[in-house]
């Protein structure tokens, strides 16, 4: 560029000037139109599905044949370990249950073509040693005796991850086994004895997202463990194993990188899923997950789910800012309501909390705008139900970018709405004479 300058100022003649005025010109047009050309760019993936959202509102930043159902391989345990937290929770387990080993379940444990912490038969292990296993070491074994723990048998526990699927919203899922193995590896005892022995867990990269997405925000402690490099697997007992998180993007891997701090979440590799992989990056206070599938084969040093995975994450940087909108703000479009008992008749909306919105970096804030959803029990007459008190949840508001509905996992990106100002109702008479009015 510089040298490209002093060439034009080293011109003299009137032809060479305006030659010079005209590369001036040119050069300015086509610097000014880089930045966005690139940004808008897909990142080129060689994945044959892919997803990348932003982990709270689940808005949708990037997808590529993310509604297909593709076999998952280990990305299974995220559901798995849902559940498992869900129990914790609600006090049916604690960390310090003992789970005691079957033989089906020890003889999984020790083939060695599987991901596993030894186990053995009729030794009781703790919750935490079996969880661990299963988010760090990714052993197929440590959470099929969780299941068998938590449900009374494998097959109920598929039942019970069928059923988690379809509450939270996980359409695509097709459950066969708790470790995403295929059936024929789990065995007649472990697996689904109804189901063909290559049978293998499917799930879109949407459903994927969004179960990601509900695993951190609701048990966002999951990623203390996600995010450990190592560990140890019963230390100082017979079934001591260290192990080495296959997540290969979390510091001190060999696809780590110092500007995306990953801290998760799960990969997931067979012959039919490929090298599959779920990650979760934080950086400067906003969180995304994305999911890659099928990238490369995912065995041994092949690091393509990694490597696709920093792509996408540097891509979403490199395209979007996010922008946050305040508690209070206004969002054009969803501003105000009718309420026709009223005594103003209408009624400002504004945010009920903090809401963060992901733009093109060729995008400003005046392209936000939104549509809002009463609630129904805040609705009569077509409008806002009154009396009226200031900071009350009234509904949602649908956000929108250029007047198109920002999508997300849940299909549109909401935010909580409350009015802005306390309003009583009209009296009897003016509410009378309103409709009569509305009658002409």
């Amino acid at each position: 560029m510089m040298k490209q300058l002093k060439l034009i100022k080293q011109l003299k003649s009137g032809s060479q000037k305006a030659l010079a005025c005209f590369a001036v010109l040119m050069t300015a047009v086509f610097v000014g139109t880089a930045h966005p050309a690139n940004a808008a760019a897909k990142p080129g993936l060689a994945v044959r599905s892919a997803i990348a959202i932003d982990a709270d509102s689940g808005q949708i930043l990037y997808q590529k044949q993310a509604k297909k159902a593709l076999p998952i391989a280990s990305v299974t345990k995220l559901l798995s370990t849902y559940i498992v937290l869900e129990q914790i929770k609600s006090g049916k387990l604690t960390w310090q249950t003992p789970v005691k080993i079957d033989s089906a379940t020890a003889k999984l444990s020790h083939k060695s073509i599987l991901t596993n912490v030894p186990l053995t038969a009729g030794h009781k292990y703790s919750v935490r040693q079996l969880y661990n296993a299963t988010l760090i070491y990714s052993a197929n074994a440590a959470v099929t005796a969780l299941g068998t723990k938590i449900a009374g048998s494998p097959q109920k526990f598929l039942t019970k991850m069928r059923e988690t699927a379809l509450k939270l919203g996980l359409t695509s899922a097709k459950i066969a086994t708790a470790s995403g193995i295929t059936n024929g590896q789990a065995g007649r005892q472990l697996g689904d004895p109804k189901v063909d022995a290559k049978v293998e867990n499917k799930m879109s990269a949407i459903d994927v997202a969004k179960l990601a997405k509900r695993l951190i925000a609701d048990f966002p402690a999951v990623l203390q463990t996600t995010g450990r490099r190592a560990a140890w697997f019963d230390k100082g007992g017979s079934s001591q194993t260290a192990m080495i998180n296959w997540n290969l993007m979390l510091k001190g891997g060999s696809q780590a990188t110092a500007n995306l701090p990953v801290d998760g979440l799960k990969t997931g590799t067979s012959t039919a899923a490929g090298g599959n992989f779920v990650g979760t990056v934080n950086k400067q206070g906003h969180r995304l997950i994305t999911v890659v599938m099928h990238a490369g084969n995912g065995n041994g040093g092949d690091a393509t789910r990694f490597v696709q995975t920093r792509r996408l994450m540097n891509w979403v940087y490199a395209t979007y800012r996010p922008v946050k909108l305040a508690t209070g703000a206004a969002v054009a479009g969803a501003d105000s309501v009718k309420a026709f008992y009223g005594r103003a008749k209408t009624a400002d909306i504004a945010l009920a909390q903090p809401t963060t919105l992901w733009l093109k970096k060729t995008q400003s804030k005046s392209t936000i705008s939104g549509q809002l959803q009463l609630a129904k029990s805040a609705t009569e007459k077509d409008g806002l139900k009154t009396p009226i008190k200031k900071g009350a949840d009234v509904g949602r508001i649908s956000l929108k970018l250029d007047g198109q509905k920002v999508a997300s996992v849940d299909g549109s990106t909401m935010a909580p709405a409350k009015v802005s100002q306390t309003d009583d109702r009209a009296n009897w008479f003016v509410r009378v004479w309103r409709d009569f009015l509305a009658l002409f």
